[in-house]
């Protein structure tokens, strides 16, 4: 990656100011289109900036999902973000993405916008909108680093696989304004995370309460292994480390109940253990992960809420499961690394009572099979995958998308 040094520029004897250079050096790097990295500025003293591209491209065939509807072809540039991080000194660092949304009018909405103060390596402090860290697949873990390219729970009803925190940023429902500290500990064996998150004033219309979180996770380095080293939890390395990690994740948070139903508030809790083993073995790099979930008055299982005075839903129970493996092949062709995986996950919501009359609940579950090549990291690649939905709903109809994907990461 090219860095542009200013403290050495300026013992050259120049004397332009550090401001006026940084925005040139900016300005410089996005004129000269030949560049391969993103843009870096080293101020010296712990004093950085980087800023890039990233965006996605779906080309999609999509199966007659319900009765009456028709196959078709639909293209999309599901993100188009621009993004940017670095510090003011060795402990005080930051970071933001911004979301252009093209499918949602072009509107700009910001992903991410946090602040980390890097204590040590045992312990860090953060606050801002930023992914939940909860269960490996459900959200937290980068949207460009996806195994399969349609996400981990794609097609599922009432998913489980998602940040369960009742506020989420618009532009990305992974993340949360949060404030919490996580650090690793015992030579990266242990790592933690203790978070709590709210973003609504309690009145009568928004009676959610602040949630909690704490997440733990276990790396067995005593035989080589490692955890996963950044705040962020990906579902592949690429081989580039051999990763055992057992995640335990547990958030709750309370909110007033649907006044059509006694009881007074209802405590949304979530539950979660996830794992993730990869081996560079040299030919090749498998890789497998599992997940399970378990939601109490989840919030993606709601009725709508109705009734005079009703400010909230009833929300129901849910679990999930996920399975999902990748066989990484580490011979480069012409376009990048070839890989070929599979991934089966299930959504299991129970019924539940909402003003009196029960809401049925059904399962659903999707079995997809990808291959891929990865260019250059998990940010650019370019994937083809089948994904076989079904629901056990009466009169509910299965059916089976390909997704020709396109990633790239600037």
């Amino acid at each position: 990656m090219p860095i542009i040094s200013i403290e050495k520029f300026l013992r050259g004897g120049y004397v332009i100011k550090k401001s006026y250079l940084a925005a040139a050096a900016i300005l410089g790097a996005a004129v000269f289109a030949g560049q391969a990295h993103a843009v870096k500025i080293d101020l010296g003293k712990g004093k950085s900036f980087k800023m890039g591209f990233r965006a996605k491209v779906h080309a999609v065939y999509l199966g007659k999902a319900y009765t009456g509807d028709k196959s078709d072809i639909a293209f999309s540039v599901p993100n188009a973000r621009i993004y940017g991080k670095g510090s003011i000194s060795k402990i005080f660092k930051w970071g933001w993405q911004g979301d252009f949304r093209p499918n949602d009018g072009n509107r700009f909405r910001i992903v991410d916008a946090f602040v980390m103060l890097d204590f040590a390596k045992e312990f860090k402090v953060y606050a801002g909108w930023i992914k939940l860290p909860f269960e490996l697949h459900s959200g937290i873990q980068s949207g460009w680093s996806f195994v399969a390219p349609t996400g981990p729970a794609y097609g599922l009803a009432q998913n489980p696989f998602t940040n369960p925190a009742a506020t989420r940023a618009q532009g990305s429902g992974s993340r949360s304004p949060q404030v919490g500290v996580w650090g690793k500990v015992a030579g990266g064996m242990f790592k933690y995370y203790l978070y709590a998150t709210d973003g609504v004033d309690q009145n009568n219309w928004d009676e959610r309460k602040t949630g909690y979180g704490v997440r733990v996770e276990f790396a067995p380095t005593m035989v080589g292994y490692k955890g996963h080293p950044g705040y962020v939890l990906k579902e592949t390395y690429l081989g580039k480390q051999n990763t055992f990690v057992v995640g335990l994740s547990y958030f709750a948070q309370k909110q007033d109940q649907d006044t059509g139903n006694p009881g007074g508030t209802t405590s949304a809790k979530s539950f979660a253990v996830d794992i993730l083993w990869e081996q560079n073995l040299g030919a090749v790099t498998p890789n497998i992960s599992l997940g399970y979930v378990s939601h109490k008055d989840f919030r993606g299982n709601c009725a709508d809420a109705s009734g005079v005075g009703d400010t909230v839903p009833s929300c129901g129970d849910a679990k999930g499961f996920l399975a999902q493996a990748q066989v990484l092949f580490n011979q480069n062709t012409i376009l990048g690394k070839p890989a070929v995986g599979i991934r089966w996950a299930q959504s299991d919501p129970d019924d539940f009572v909402d003003d009196g009359q029960t809401i049925n609940r059904y399962k659903s579950s999707v079995i997809g099979v990808v291959g891929q090549l990865y260019v250059k990291g998990v940010g650019n690649r370019i994937a083809l995958s089948v994904d076989r939905v079904k629901y056990d709903q009466p009169g509910a109809k299965d059916y089976t998308d390909v997704t020709l994907a396109l990633w790239y990461n600037f």
